[in-house]
């Protein structure tokens, strides 16, 4: 009978480390997904606006022109 408990007790311990390790794996899914999201956004905005009015943009394009 002692052993029959034991054992129960391993198990639950077991479902519960796979139900955390789940739960871990999960969230780091999520929060690759999150950066790739906004990196994802952050890109097709840059896309969209012409690098004349990026922030600093003048040396993006004084890098393209000829100093003579």
């Amino acid at each position: 009978m002692h052993d029959a408990v034991n054992s129960a007790g391993r198990e639950d311990a077991k479902a519960m480390a796979r139900r955390r390790a789940l739960q871990r794996a999960e969230r780091r899914d999520m929060v690759v997904a999150s950066t790739l999201l906004v990196l994802l956004i952050f890109g097709w905005a840059i896309c969209l606006a012409p690098p004349e009015t990026w922030p600093r943009g003048d040396f993006l394009v004084a890098a393209n022109a000829r100093h003579v």
